[in-house]
């Protein structure tokens, strides 16, 4: 039986998503495993974004010493799961197994096309930057914000709970109404940086490591992960019906899914 005392699990957020966004999901991990999430990522001045998100790995790496003794699993999605990859690949004294949720990755040919694009304004058409820049960050006094995000597309398929967490998490109130509480540009600036060169980390990973992506992903593409699987040695699962999101879609089950493998590592 595993020991939640000696059992640690860093869960990192998606871009624009704050860890508390999760909290159904990680509260159904608590019983199992102690539970550390870095709040926002990349808003803390002492490590600015850097392209490629290599701060954002001294980042969590930092979060980690200062708030655990010991080796922790690190579960991640999208952005949050590439950036537990390389931190896993880097320092895997620090880490005791990973699990990514649906990671967004250019690989092989497409990396180096996107390379070319990266520097023109076509760029932004390939990553939700453009739309980022452009989404609402205050509203006015009143505002049901669950209705107004439960109407959003990216939000269509999540759990009723989740929206309404997501908007106790990434929203403020003000003397006006409400405001975004985070840096929206920040979070556009992230999709921006994203990694080209993950190739560079392949046969580095030295823990156990599964990928689950969602069945309906339009993010994590078969020929976009088929490379990152073999050359890193992946279990890959799948969740049924999931989307890119599916870790707020379906929290519950991902939190069993979750649960079941670092059973599994620890038996």
């Amino acid at each position: 039986m595993t020991n939640r005392r000696n059992l640690t699990v860093h869960f990192a957020h998606a871009n624009g998503f704050p860890a508390a966004s999760y909290s159904l999901l990680l509260d159904a991990i608590e019983p199992m495993a102690r539970v550390l999430a870095l709040d926002k990522f990349a808003h803390n001045p002492v490590f600015p974004l850097s392209r490629g998100w290599g701060n954002q790995v001294d980042e969590l790496i930092h979060f980690l010493t200062e708030n655990n003794g010991v080796p922790s699993y690190l579960v991640g999605h999208s952005f949050g799961a590439v950036v537990s990859y390389m931190a896993a690949c880097l320092h895997p004294d620090k880490v005791k197994g990973l699990i990514m949720l649906d990671p967004p990755l250019f690989t092989g040919v497409t990396s180096a096309v996107v390379k070319v694009l990266r520097p023109t304004p076509l760029f932004d058409r390939l990553t939700p930057a453009r739309q980022t820049l452009n989404r609402c960050t205050q509203w006015p006094k009143g505002t049901d914000l669950t209705a107004y995000f439960s109407g959003k597309q990216l939000f269509k398929n999540m759990h009723p709970t989740c929206i309404e967490d997501y908007t106790k998490a990434a929203v403020k109130e003000t003397d006006e109404g409400f405001e975004l509480d985070f840096d929206h540009t920040i979070e556009a600036n992230i999709f921006r940086t994203i990694p080209l060169n993950i190739s560079r980390f392949y046969g580095k990973l030295r823990v156990p490591a599964v990928l689950i992506t969602g069945e309906k992903t339009t993010v994590c593409r078969p020929h976009l992960i088929a490379p990152f699987i073999k050359h890193n040695q992946l279990q890959h699962k799948t969740v049924k019906d999931g989307g890119h999101m599916f870790p707020l879609e379906q929290p519950l089950f991902v939190a069993e899914m979750i649960k079941q493998q670092l059973a599994a590592w620890e038996c």
